[in-house]
Protein backbone atom coordinates (compact mmCIF):
# COMPACT_ATOMS: atom_id res chain seq x y z
CA UNK A 1 0.00 0.00 0.00
CA UNK A 2 1.33 3.34 -0.72
CA UNK A 3 1.72 6.02 1.76
CA UNK A 4 -0.81 8.07 -0.01
CA UNK A 5 -3.52 5.09 0.49
CA UNK A 6 -2.03 4.95 4.26
CA UNK A 7 -2.44 8.00 5.22
CA UNK A 8 -6.37 7.92 3.57
CA UNK A 9 -7.39 5.04 5.61
CA UNK A 10 -6.08 6.63 8.96
CA UNK A 11 -7.89 9.80 7.90
CA UNK A 12 -11.45 8.07 7.24
CA UNK A 13 -10.72 5.93 10.88
CA UNK A 14 -11.19 9.08 12.78
CA UNK A 15 -9.92 8.02 16.11
CA UNK A 16 -7.17 8.95 18.62
CA UNK A 17 -5.66 5.82 17.47
CA UNK A 18 -5.11 6.66 14.08
CA UNK A 19 -4.54 10.34 14.70
CA UNK A 20 -1.57 9.53 16.66
CA UNK A 21 -0.31 7.22 13.80
CA UNK A 22 -1.12 10.24 11.48
CA UNK A 23 1.12 12.44 13.27
CA UNK A 24 3.78 9.84 13.79
CA UNK A 25 3.62 8.48 10.14
CA UNK A 26 4.09 12.43 9.24
CA UNK A 27 6.96 12.83 11.15
CA UNK A 28 8.90 9.72 10.24
CA UNK A 29 8.44 11.06 6.57
CA UNK A 30 9.42 14.09 7.37
CA UNK A 31 12.73 12.25 8.84
CA UNK A 32 13.03 10.70 5.78
CA UNK A 33 13.28 13.12 3.45
CA UNK A 34 15.23 15.19 5.31
CA UNK A 35 17.44 12.20 5.53
CA UNK A 36 17.38 11.69 1.74
CA UNK A 37 17.67 15.69 0.47
CA UNK A 38 21.27 15.03 3.06
CA UNK A 39 22.07 12.35 1.76
CA UNK A 40 21.73 13.95 -2.08
CA UNK A 41 22.91 16.66 -1.46
CA UNK A 42 25.79 14.98 0.40
CA UNK A 43 26.04 12.33 -2.94
CA UNK A 44 25.84 15.90 -5.14
CA UNK A 45 29.03 17.48 -3.22
CA UNK A 46 31.02 14.51 -3.98
CA UNK A 47 30.39 14.00 -7.55
CA UNK A 48 30.92 17.93 -7.86
CA UNK A 49 34.46 17.40 -6.15
CA UNK A 50 35.18 14.33 -8.21
CA UNK A 51 34.26 16.33 -11.60
CA UNK A 52 36.90 19.21 -10.25
CA UNK A 53 39.42 17.32 -9.85
CA UNK A 54 40.27 16.24 -13.05
CA UNK A 55 38.63 19.80 -14.24
CA UNK A 56 40.95 21.51 -12.46
CA UNK A 57 44.38 18.93 -13.02
CA UNK A 58 43.34 19.52 -16.52
CA UNK A 59 43.29 23.45 -16.38
CA UNK A 60 47.11 23.06 -14.90
CA UNK A 61 47.98 21.06 -17.53
CA UNK A 62 46.65 23.08 -20.19
CA UNK A 63 48.07 26.58 -18.27
CA UNK A 64 51.19 24.99 -18.16
CA UNK A 65 51.64 23.94 -21.98
CA UNK A 66 50.35 27.38 -22.63
CA UNK A 67 52.82 29.00 -20.84
CA UNK A 68 55.26 26.80 -22.26
CA UNK A 69 54.67 27.52 -25.81
CA UNK A 70 54.46 31.09 -24.65
CA UNK A 71 57.88 30.66 -23.39
CA UNK A 72 59.02 28.51 -26.63
CA UNK A 73 57.54 31.41 -29.07
CA UNK A 74 59.06 34.04 -27.24
CA UNK A 75 62.63 32.29 -27.71
CA UNK A 76 62.31 32.61 -30.97
CA UNK A 77 61.08 35.71 -31.26
CA UNK A 78 64.50 36.46 -29.32
CA UNK A 79 66.55 34.32 -31.53
CA UNK A 80 64.90 35.93 -34.82
CA UNK A 81 65.69 39.46 -33.36
CA UNK A 82 69.20 38.83 -32.04
CA UNK A 83 69.80 37.26 -35.23
CA UNK A 84 68.86 40.24 -36.89
CA UNK A 85 70.24 42.80 -34.91
CA UNK A 86 73.82 41.02 -35.67
CA UNK A 87 73.24 40.92 -39.66
CA UNK A 88 72.78 44.63 -39.27
CA UNK A 89 75.68 44.55 -37.31
CA UNK A 90 77.73 43.24 -39.60
CA UNK A 91 76.05 45.21 -42.63
CA UNK A 92 77.03 48.38 -40.76
CA UNK A 93 80.87 47.12 -39.83
CA UNK A 94 81.25 45.99 -43.30
CA UNK A 95 80.22 49.41 -44.51
CA UNK A 96 82.48 51.62 -41.96
CA UNK A 97 85.30 52.30 -43.99
CA UNK A 98 83.34 54.95 -45.88
CA UNK A 99 82.59 56.15 -42.06
CA UNK A 100 83.93 59.85 -41.17
CA UNK A 101 84.98 58.20 -38.08
CA UNK A 102 87.11 55.04 -39.86
CA UNK A 103 90.60 57.07 -39.42
CA UNK A 104 89.98 57.21 -35.70
CA UNK A 105 88.97 53.37 -35.40
CA UNK A 106 91.93 52.38 -37.30
CA UNK A 107 93.92 54.39 -35.14
CA UNK A 108 92.30 52.83 -32.48
CA UNK A 109 92.43 48.92 -33.89
CA UNK A 110 96.46 49.43 -34.59
CA UNK A 111 97.67 50.57 -31.58
CA UNK A 112 95.62 47.74 -29.51
CA UNK A 113 96.99 45.37 -31.77
CA UNK A 114 100.85 46.47 -31.01
CA UNK A 115 100.25 46.39 -27.28
CA UNK A 116 99.33 42.77 -27.71
CA UNK A 117 103.03 42.50 -28.91
CA UNK A 118 104.08 44.60 -26.36
CA UNK A 119 107.63 44.72 -26.43
CA UNK A 120 107.98 43.20 -29.47
CA UNK A 121 106.98 46.43 -31.33
CA UNK A 122 109.90 48.47 -30.23
CA UNK A 123 112.09 49.96 -33.05
CA UNK A 124 114.61 47.04 -31.93
CA UNK A 125 112.28 44.66 -33.26
CA UNK A 126 109.25 46.32 -35.56
CA UNK A 127 106.74 44.51 -36.16
CA UNK A 128 104.89 44.04 -39.39
CA UNK A 129 101.65 44.90 -40.32
CA UNK A 130 98.85 43.34 -42.33
CA UNK A 131 96.06 45.27 -43.90
CA UNK A 132 93.89 45.63 -46.78
CA UNK A 133 95.00 47.20 -49.97
CA UNK A 134 92.31 49.93 -49.32
CA UNK A 135 93.68 50.93 -45.85
CA UNK A 136 97.28 50.84 -46.60
CA UNK A 137 97.33 55.08 -47.50
CA UNK A 138 95.27 55.43 -43.79
CA UNK A 139 97.37 53.09 -42.00
CA UNK A 140 100.82 54.80 -43.26
CA UNK A 141 99.43 58.38 -41.88
CA UNK A 142 98.30 56.03 -38.28
CA UNK A 143 101.80 54.88 -37.79
CA UNK A 144 103.72 58.08 -38.80
CA UNK A 145 101.55 59.56 -36.13
CA UNK A 146 102.60 56.88 -33.49
CA UNK A 147 105.84 57.56 -34.57
CA UNK A 148 106.45 53.94 -35.89
CA UNK A 149 108.17 52.76 -38.71
CA UNK A 150 107.10 49.25 -39.77
CA UNK A 151 106.32 47.30 -42.91
CA UNK A 152 102.59 46.90 -44.65
CA UNK A 153 101.23 44.28 -46.17
CA UNK A 154 98.31 44.45 -48.20
CA UNK A 155 96.91 41.06 -48.18
CA UNK A 156 93.81 41.26 -46.24
CA UNK A 157 90.17 41.83 -47.79
CA UNK A 158 87.87 42.78 -45.31
CA UNK A 159 85.61 45.54 -42.82
CA UNK A 160 88.81 47.19 -41.81
CA UNK A 161 91.65 46.52 -39.31
CA UNK A 162 94.76 45.18 -39.26
CA UNK A 163 97.34 42.33 -38.29
CA UNK A 164 99.55 43.03 -36.20
CA UNK A 165 103.32 40.27 -36.21
CA UNK A 166 105.75 40.76 -34.13
CA UNK A 167 109.30 41.03 -35.75
CA UNK A 168 110.21 37.42 -35.43
CA UNK A 169 106.79 36.34 -35.97
CA UNK A 170 106.12 34.34 -32.54
CA UNK A 171 103.42 36.68 -31.39
CA UNK A 172 100.30 37.68 -33.97
CA UNK A 173 98.02 40.25 -32.91
CA UNK A 174 94.29 39.79 -34.98
CA UNK A 175 92.39 42.84 -34.69
CA UNK A 176 90.31 43.43 -37.31
CA UNK A 177 86.41 43.98 -37.28
CA UNK A 178 85.55 40.75 -38.38
CA UNK A 179 87.85 39.20 -35.37
CA UNK A 180 86.38 41.96 -33.05
CA UNK A 181 82.96 41.16 -33.80
CA UNK A 182 83.31 37.15 -33.72
CA UNK A 183 84.93 37.68 -30.58
CA UNK A 184 82.21 39.88 -28.75
CA UNK A 185 79.30 37.72 -30.54
CA UNK A 186 78.78 35.55 -27.48
CA UNK A 187 78.64 38.33 -25.39
CA UNK A 188 76.36 40.30 -27.47
CA UNK A 189 73.90 37.74 -28.17
CA UNK A 190 73.50 37.17 -24.16
CA UNK A 191 73.49 40.71 -23.79
CA UNK A 192 70.76 41.05 -26.94
CA UNK A 193 68.77 37.97 -25.63
CA UNK A 194 68.26 39.70 -22.66
CA UNK A 195 66.67 42.74 -24.04
CA UNK A 196 64.83 41.11 -26.48
CA UNK A 197 63.30 38.20 -23.92
CA UNK A 198 62.37 41.33 -21.51
CA UNK A 199 60.91 43.39 -23.86
CA UNK A 200 58.73 40.32 -25.25
CA UNK A 201 57.51 39.37 -22.02
CA UNK A 202 56.32 42.71 -20.97
CA UNK A 203 54.43 43.09 -24.44
CA UNK A 204 53.14 39.36 -24.58
CA UNK A 205 50.49 38.32 -21.45
CA UNK A 206 48.92 35.39 -22.74
CA UNK A 207 45.77 34.74 -20.86
CA UNK A 208 44.24 31.07 -21.93
CA UNK A 209 40.57 31.34 -21.23
CA UNK A 210 40.41 28.64 -19.94
CA UNK A 211 42.44 29.46 -16.86
CA UNK A 212 39.85 32.30 -15.74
Amino acid sequence: MSLEAILAVIEAGGDADAARIRAETEARVRQIQTEAERSASARHEQARRAALLPAAGERARRLHRARLESLRTVGEVCDRLVDAALAGTRASLAGIRASPDYPIILRRLTEEALTVLGDEAQPGAPPRLEADPRDTALLRQVLDGIGLDAPITPCLNGWGGVVARSGDGRIVAINTLEARLERAAPFLRRQLAALFENECLTSTTPTPAFAQ
